[in-house]
């Protein structure tokens, strides 16, 4: 055991056969927080995407493997979804701000998954755009309909 293991824990890693490579974040007094964070393929990109998930030490679930599939294949419904929200925070600095082909202008970067054991499924992502990279627009879902945005930038 080194020093870092002995002062902040020793680094759990798990290699999941649907996430692949995963490293788990543990919070001991709030282990509902606990969560894994790696990267895969996203079908709909068809680029690697950062991913958060809850979840506990034995890894993500079936459910939420099955949830992310389901995203990759229902990706036009929610990005038909955010768009109008996009629009809408937007036109609050460019007033005629409008979205003409969102897979072109806007990149999904990051999706953060809930346990999913609930429903509705409560989960995030977020996305980065064109010509602008120094905003990220993270909207929070509800199965596949998007409830809130925050555009960080």
């Amino acid at each position: 055991m080194g020093i870092f293991d002995f002062i902040f824990g020793k680094t759990i890693k798990i290699e999941d056969e649907f996430f692949g490579r995963m490293v788990f974040s543990e919070f001991k007094k709030n282990p509902e927080k606990n969560y894994f964070e790696c990267r895969r393929h996203f079908k709909p990109t068809n680029e690697i995407i950062e991913i958060g998930i809850e979840g506990y030490v034995t890894g993500p679930t079936v459910i939420q493997k099955n949830f992310f599939r389901k995203i990759e294949s229902d990706y036009n419904e929610i990005t038909s979804s955010i768009k109008p929200m996009i629009e809408n925070e937007f036109r609050n600095w460019k007033e005629d701000f409008k979205i003409t082909d969102f897979n072109k202008e806007f990149k999904a970067v990051y999706l953060y998954l809930s346990r999913c054991e609930k429903e509705p499924k409560i989960w995030e992502i977020a996305f980065e755009r064109e010509h602008d990279p120094n905003h990220t627009f993270t909207l929070t879902m509800n199965n596949l309909i998007s409830t809130e945005i925050l555009i960080d930038g």
